[in-house]
């Protein structure tokens, strides 16, 4: 097993793991391994270089087994805290009662360092029973859509999807530090989210013509579930109380509705801040501003009914702590009303993995079919990365001129320009050639680049910065 220990091998060769990922500043990949009487899953968890960080000549890395299959995985190095998901089906049998076999999905605790039971934790094991149950027919598919943590909390999202793409999410919030029964639970269409803090949500959904989030009527009948779309309103964030209010009987939100002409989405995706906002880990030289994080929401038009000025896929970005405030606890603020906090970036129609960090906002954009590269076989992309600071506009602009901000063991040539939005200046970086992947991650510190084909996996990582060395 190749290992991320030196500054010359900042790259990895694997088979084609079942998942593979990044949370907080750690890299992870699980697979099948297969027993004498049965099978295990092995996960792999690797530190990633920071920059900010002073020198190591060796990285962390951590092998644990264990015997069920990892869904999804969430790591708050802070608190030495590494969350598993799982999806647990009920073996079906005749003589059990349909209630008694519903989907669950259990979130398993564990210290981040040896996989066992984190001491924090009153419970081992959370779990939750979702309204779905049985076999599901051809074309329908129940996964774990996010997971994330946020100091006491840990919240997940589930999602059934038909084969035509309609279905429904459910999102479930638990205190991992008490256990028991989720503090918060909601249900929605095309519904994800992130944490604002240990008290507040924001969630992106698109709700119907009667204000409710879930936009989809639903019937279960012998070969599956079958969903009946309704009208739809235009896409909105809403902020979500946690926890109930003292003069209220249930938690409150505050809503915002996104532009009218842009109710002809086919997706809506709520892009979480992946800087932490939580005391830097010990030996940090230096942090973002946290007050400075940025939020942005995906959306991306159905072809027919694209608005006028805008591209297929937009991108639009706000600091959230500047959303305006109303008196009344339960309103909803219509677009006209906050969109001089926003901004509205159009992005290109193959644009994949919008991701954002801070105030840094990520993608890469698919080649494939474009006529300047001319390749059937390689999936060919180029890495889009955009500093969204207007202070730093100038400074990073007179660096990137001659290097990316990124560094790289092989020539990794990029460009930058400088783009203007509403007055203000930020610095585009692209890379010039096309990069074969297939997927993106992005960290405070790093961007991740995985390129999968038939046998192998091939993940790069280029890291943000440059390394910081003390006088000898």
């Amino acid at each position: 097993m190749a290992n991320l220990k030196s500054e010359r091998r900042r790259q990895l060769f694997i088979t084609p793991p079942t998942i593979m990922g990044v949370s907080g500043n750690y890299l992870f990949h699980a697979s099948q391994s297969p027993l004498n009487n049965g099978y295990e899953w092995v996960l792999h968890v690797y530190q990633l270089r920071s920059f900010r960080m002073a020198p190591q000549s060796r990285l962390p890395y951590y092998q644990h087994n264990v015997p069920f299959e990892i869904r999804k995985v969430a790591i708050d190095a802070s608190q030495e805290l590494m969350i598993l998901a799982q999806l647990f089906f009920p073996p079906q049998q005749q003589v059990v009662p349909i209630a008694n076999s519903a989907i669950t999905v259990m979130l398993h605790i564990r210290n981040l360092y040896i996989c066992q039971d984190h001491p924090r934790a009153a419970q081992p094991r959370l779990s939750f029973q979702t309204d779905w149950w049985g076999d599901f027919p051809p074309g329908q598919r129940l996964s774990i859509q996010q997971v994330r943590i946020c100091g006491s909390l840990v919240a997940a999202s589930i999602r059934l999807e038909l084969e035509t793409g309609e279905g429904t999410t459910e999102l479930v919030v638990f205190n991992w530090c008490r256990g028991g029964s989720p503090v918060r639970t909601l249900t929605g269409d095309l519904l994800s989210f992130g944490f604002i803090d240990e008290s507040r949500l924001i969630v992106a959904s698109h709700p119907d013509d009667d204000g409710s989030d879930d936009s989809t009527t639903w019937e279960r009948r012998s070969d599956g579930l079958y969903a009946n779309e309704k009208g739809k309103r235009p896409p909105q964030i809403a902020i979500q109380e946690i926890y109930k209010a003292h003069d209220h009987d249930f938690p409150g939100s505050r809503s915002y509705e996104f532009a009218e002409a842009w109710s002809g989405v086919s997706f809506v995706q709520l892009c979480p801040n992946h800087s932490s906002n939580i005391s830097p880990l010990p030996g940090t030289l230096f942090d973002s501003n946290t007050s400075c994080r940025l939020t942005a929401v995906l959306l991306e038009f159905q072809p027919h009914a694209t608005p006028s000025g805008c591209s297929r896929k937009i991108i639009v970005v706000f600091d959230q702590s500047r959303l305006p405030l109303r008196g009344e606890r339960f309103d909803t603020m219509r677009w006209e009303d906050w969109q001089h906090h926003c901004m509205v970036l159009n992005l290109p129609d193959r644009a994949d993995a919008v991701q954002l960090c801070g105030r840094r906002l990520t993608f890469f954009e698919n080649l494939k079919d474009a006529q300047d590269v001319a390749t059937a076989i390689d999936v060919t992309s180029r890495v889009h990365v955009l500093d969204l600071n207007p202070r730093t506009a100038n400074f990073l602009w007179s660096l990137s001129r001659t290097d990316p901000p990124w560094r790289w063991r092989d020539s990794l040539t990029a460009l930058s320009t400088v783009f203007v939005h509403r007055g203000s200046r930020y610095v585009r970086t692209s890379t010039v050639d096309a990069i074969n992947m297939t997927w993106m991650d992005t960290t405070e510190d790093s961007l991740v680049l995985y390129d999968e084909r038939e046998g192998q996996c091939h993940i790069r990582i280029l890291t943000f910065g440059k390394e910081v060395r003390g006088n000898a």
